[in-house]
């Protein structure tokens, strides 16, 4: 178990009774009916059990850091130019009632409300979509290739060889030292 960071006040953490984990309010893995049977940590559970480790970065580096609107959080994060408006687009089609940019910031993630499950993870060249039942989708942003795509992309420009001797060809196709 990882030592508690020496600035985490006690009243910050909670415990879901039967929970083996401490939270801050507002952590990310609490769900609306977690919140409700929230119990503020004691002395025995910080000795006992182990603090979450989103709530762990997000108590030693001052927290998360929320948004009034998704604009100023694209610009905050900062997400390149050229992936905004598909962004955009995502956010529309979402409950954005609340954004925010973790301490990591590594990403925008969107909700409908506290203790409701992040409705997007918003990368800088992708954003992961909730599905409705569990888990996510990533959707890569235009524009953007992977390492695989680009190491093809290399290979697909590399000039052709002559299939005899391997010298590269010149222009006009025909090996000069094979001809």
């Amino acid at each position: 178990m990882l030592p508690t960071p020496p600035d985490v006040d006690l009243d910050s953490l909670f415990r879901v009774p039967q929970g083996k984990m401490l939270h801050a309010r507002e952590c990310q893995h609490l769900t609306e009916k977690s919140l409700a049977v929230l119990e503020p940590a004691t002395e025995l559970d910080l000795a006992k059990y182990p603090i979450c480790s989103s709530c762990r970065d997000a108590l030693s580096t001052g927290g998360r850091t929320h948004y009034t609107s998704f604009d100023t959080a694209l610009e905050a994060l900062p997400v390149p130019l050229e992936h905004r408006p598909r962004m955009r687009e995502i956010a529309a089609a979402l409950d954005t009632a609340r954004i925010w940019i973790p301490a990591s910031r590594s990403y925008i993630a969107v909700s409908a409300g506290q203790g409701i499950e992040a409705a997007a993870y918003f990368n800088k060249t992708f954003v992961d979509l909730h599905q409705e039942g569990g888990g996510y989708d990533r959707e890569w942003m235009p524009g953007h290739r992977t390492a695989r795509q680009a190491s093809e992309a290399t290979l697909e420009r590399l000039p052709p060889v002559c299939p005899t001797c391997s010298f590269q060809l010149p222009a006009s196709g025909h090996c000069d030292n094979c001809d």
